[in-house]
């Protein structure tokens, strides 16, 4: 009898745990905020015991850090350094140009940006001497192509501009004048973060010339400030120092 009794036993054990190994164990945790998987907002751990046994775990994280980050992450503030010296010392002093710019860095990625600058110029690229003396500005945006850090303002960066000049010039033989230019460029560059906010980087740009078309006996000026001579498309360099504030 008490043999009947313990194979009865055994044969239940068996059958409960054949139906225990039918079903499914859902565990959901949730992680706390200073647990050893790091700051994470709300993380759900799923276990599950199918048929044979064995166990799958997924862990889903609904946080993203990125998705933290602030839209406005600082002003750059930036001088040209190189591009005025290459101009006072390839015109031998005829030719004085500066620019500056400032940069607003967005989600560590885009950087819509504001360059202004001006220029004095006597120059003779042809048979009329040219005096002019007038300002620009640039408008365009760049993207940084690094991976993105948000303590580092280090980026390789490629853009595009929109330039506007306006002088008062005139050429030997003619009265003065004054003319508004137009130009796109394609920027590529490199900056790097030296310390604390102190950054220097370097531009190179493509520039197209717009207003090409002129009027009937109309004499433009053969310096363009923050385009260079006049021709149709023209490589310019800068070199600068910068600061976030």
């Amino acid at each position: 009898m008490k043999v009947e009794r313990f194979i009865i036993l055994l044969f239940l054990l068996a059958c409960a745990g054949g139906a225990w190994a039918d079903d499914s164990i859902a565990v959901e945790a949730v992680a706390p905020a200073d647990s050893v998987f790091g700051t994470v907002a709300a993380d759900t751990f799923m276990v599950e015991a199918p048929t044979d046994s064995v166990q799958t775990i997924t862990i889903e994280a609904t946080d993203s850090t990125a998705n933290k980050q602030p839209i406005y992450q600082g002003t750059l503030v930036k001088l040209d350094l190189l591009n005025t010296i290459i101009e006072l010392a390839t015109s031998k002093g005829k030719i004085q140009s500066f620019e500056a710019a400032v940069s607003w860095r967005l989600k560590q990625r885009y950087y819509p940006t504001f360059e202004i600058g001006g220029a004095n110029a006597v120059t003779q690229p042809d048979s009329l001497l040219h005096r002019g003396a007038g300002g620009f500005f640039r408008v365009g945006c760049d993207i940084n192509g690094f991976r993105r850090h948000p303590e580092s303002l280090s980026a390789a960066l490629v853009g595009i501009r929109v330039g506007t000049s306006l002088q008062s010039y005139e050429l030997a033989g003619f009265e003065r004048r004054f003319r508004a230019d137009c130009w796109g460029e394609v920027v590529l560059g490199v900056q790097v973060d030296i310390y604390k906010g102190l950054l220097m980087g370097w531009n190179v740009r493509y520039k197209i010339l717009f207003t090409r078309n002129l009027k009937e006996g109309e004499q433009p000026p053969r310096y363009i400030p923050g385009f260079g001579q006049r021709d149709e498309s023209r490589w310019g360099f800068n070199y600068y120092i910068g600061y976030k504030i």
